[in-house]
């Protein structure tokens, strides 16, 4: 017999529910940041090394989401939002108990498997429940609710880092793990309509499972909807992990303030990721998805061209890497924000495929972008303000050259593809 789907609708409750879903992957991200160069001295290692912690726990959250996604379908948001939340807690308490660098990138691959496994089910859970231009809404409030990670995590960690040292950083987190458990355990109801199932005499092969993954990742893959939206939501994401990636090395190291001040600079992007929520939520209301997007990357673009200016004009400054960062988080945040309502609307009951897809190339696309931008080292604000403007570019050029497949009103769009 089927399942109905619950009726648990309301738009604020199914924020505060999935609020731990999605802050733990941000968290787990941020709030360590302020001590990368003092856990560098402390193993004796690299900015480079120190950088795959970040490297490897982006294409390891990236390449999860591509098998944590279909097992939501499968076997339900509830069960699989309670492993993944239990694997976060797990690696949370493995890097804290880290006696070197290359168990705390290990370590923290286990984490990235469990928050990005947090992210997929509540982006799921979302498309359940709402659709077009609502989701989009849902979407913007959620990313809002991400903005309070790098306005506090960062002050957070520094205070934990002085205080009590590095690994309090991790064991902090486990307070989001207990969070989003009673969350999805006690007041979440199952969100998936399951089908009748169909009986056969015998199982599909492995191979036979396999082969139909492929098949539904590609099928969404090629749809003219997901995939320029989901690459919007890419370029967003990457600015952000940028940031995240230089800003301990360029403010703490080469402007040589304490690591105590850092958390103060980094919430300018927490602050403007938080306006631009809103600001996304407004448009998308007033102008829908395609023109929310291209607004955010026409501010990325002006806020990417303004640092790039501003560095060549005066060299490194504080004022001159965060002020523009205000206006490219905002770019970012709208692209995010309306791009997963755009990306994730053509699809119904494979919404947990569909998510994990567009997160997997959205985690791939930014720790891809970071590799590259950073491989030379950090001696300034170029490694962020050349791809901001570069990637802004490619995405305005590209929704202009498809704004007639793009340019569509959500709100009465219903389009699906049932596999």
């Amino acid at each position: 017999m089927s399942v109905q789907k619950p009726a648990l609708c309301s738009v604020f409750q199914i924020v505060f529910l999935l609020a731990p879903m999605v802050m733990a992957l941000p968290l787990a991200m941020d709030i360590y940041i302020p001590a990368v160069p003092h856990m560098a001295d402390v193993f004796h290692v690299s900015a480079a090394t120190m950088q795959l912690t970040l490297t490897l726990f982006m294409l390891t959250a990236g390449l999860m989401q591509l098998l944590i996604g279909p097992l939501s379908d499968h076997f339900g948001r509830k069960p699989t939002g309670l492993v993944v939340i239990f694997i976060f807690a797990i690696g949370c308490i493995l890097c804290a108990l880290s006696t070197s660098a290359p168990l705390l990138i290990i370590f923290r691959a286990i984490q990235a498997i469990g928050c990005c496994g947090m992210m997929v089910v509540g982006s799921a859970v979302v498309r359940d429940l709402f659709h077009g231009e609502k989701s989009a809404k849902v979407y913007s409030f959620l990313n809002g609710i991400i903005a309070f990670s790098p306005m506090f995590a960062p002050f957070i960690g520094s205070y934990l880092d002085i205080h009590f040292n590095w690994p309090s950083t991790f064991l902090f987190l486990l307070i989001i793990a207990l969070w989003a458990g009673f969350s999805i355990g006690i007041y979440l109801p199952e969100t998936v309509v399951k089908k009748q199932p169909v009986k056969s005499e015998q199982q599909k092969s492995s191979v036979n499972k396999l082969m139909a993954l492929f098949n539904e990742y590609r099928l969404i893959f090629i749809n003219k909807i997901f995939l320029p939206y989901t690459i919007t939501t890419a370029i967003g994401l990457s600015y952000l992990y940028l940031f995240c990636s230089i800003s301990p090395y360029v403010i703490i190291r080469l402007l040589h303030l304490p690591e105590e001040h850092y958390g103060f600079y980094f919430a300018f992007m927490g602050i403007s990721i938080f306006i631009g929520s809103f600001i996304a939520t407004w448009l998308v209301e007033r102008m829908g998805i395609f023109a929310t997007v291209l607004t955010g990357l026409f501010l990325s673009l002006a806020g990417g061209l303004i640092m790039l200016c501003w560095f060549y004009m005066t060299g490194l400054t504080v004022n001159n890497f965060i002020w523009p960062m205000l206006l490219i988080g905002l770019g970012a945040t709208c692209c995010m924000g309306a791009g997963s309502g755009g990306a994730m609307e053509p699809f119904g009951e494979n919404a947990g495929a569909a998510s994990a897809l567009g997160g997997a190339i959205r985690f791939m696309f930014a720790s891809l972008a970071g590799a590259i931008a950073i491989r030379e080292g950090i001696s300034s604000t170029l490694p962020l303000a050349v791809p901001v403007v570069l990637f802004s570019m490619i995405g305005i050029i590209m929704f202009f050259s498809m704004r007639k497949t793009l340019s569509f009103r959500l709100r009465t769009a219903h389009r699906r593809i049932e596999f």
